[in-house]
Order: C-alpha cells, then structure tokens, then sequence
C-alpha cells in the first residue's frame, strides 16, 4: 500500500511547480491538511513554498536523495527473489533422477549432489554443489 508521503514525493519528484490542488488530489486529503503538511515541510526544508501563487516544489537537494534511493531500491529488487518464487535445495543420489516441473535432473555423477534451485512459474536456476 502506498503512503501518502510515497504520493507526494512521487507528485513532487519530477522537480516542477505543482499547485495546492494537485497536491490534494494526488493524497486525497482535505485542503486544512495540505495546507499544514506543506507548511510543515516548507519549514523543515524539504519542499519550496511560493506563497504568493500557493505552489509547492521539492528542494533539489532532497530531489537528488531520492533519486539515488530509487536507483538503490531497484537495484535491490532486480536481486531480490519476487514474492511468488519458490525456492529450495534438493539432494540427488549417485546415479538417479529427479523431475521438477517436467524438467529431468540427472546425478551421473558417484557422489551425492546438492541443487538450490529457484522456481518462478517455470524452472529458473540451478546451482549445484557437492554434499560431502
């Protein structure tokens, strides 16, 4: 679910003037509330207020901050396995079988072998190692 700071920094991210009713339409908040929240950040420094046309902006310096967060967060994302992916180790004995997912994995090894395998609508990874 998003927060209504994620809405506003999304609205505000792409550094341009957006005016008081932009910001009450993109967090659904009534007007006395937008107009303390802005207020609020305007003082801590985060957003620019012009009073005079009743606009708000992010200031760059916090522009740039989340900039690298997004670029942080994606790059944890594209490493990390999605919420409907499976994962597991299997141990295969010498010489035998196993099927995943119409997928055969054979050992024609001597040794017992130990597969972590990762499964997202289809077999996506395996690593194997050697059980000692």
């Amino acid at each position: 679910m998003v927060t209504k700071l994620e809405k506003l920094l999304t609205l505000l991210g792409d550094g341009e003037w957006h005016t008081q009713e932009e910001v009450i339409n993109a967090l659904q908040t009534p007007k006395e509330k937008v107009q303390a929240i802005t207020r609020f950040l305007a003082e801590a420094d985060l957003m620019i207020h012009d009073e005079k046309t009743n606009r708000v902006k992010l200031n760059q310096n916090w522009k740039t901050l989340i900039i690298n967060q997004k670029e942080q967060s994606q790059e944890a994302e594209a490493q990390a396995p999605l919420e409907n992916t499976a994962v597991g180790t299997i141990i295969i004995p010498p010489q035998k079988t196993i099927t995943i997912q119409s997928t055969h994995i054979t050992n024609l090894t001597d040794k017992i072998l130990e597969l972590e395998i990762r499964v997202d609508r289809g077999l996506k990874e395996i690593a194997i190692g050697k059980v000692e």
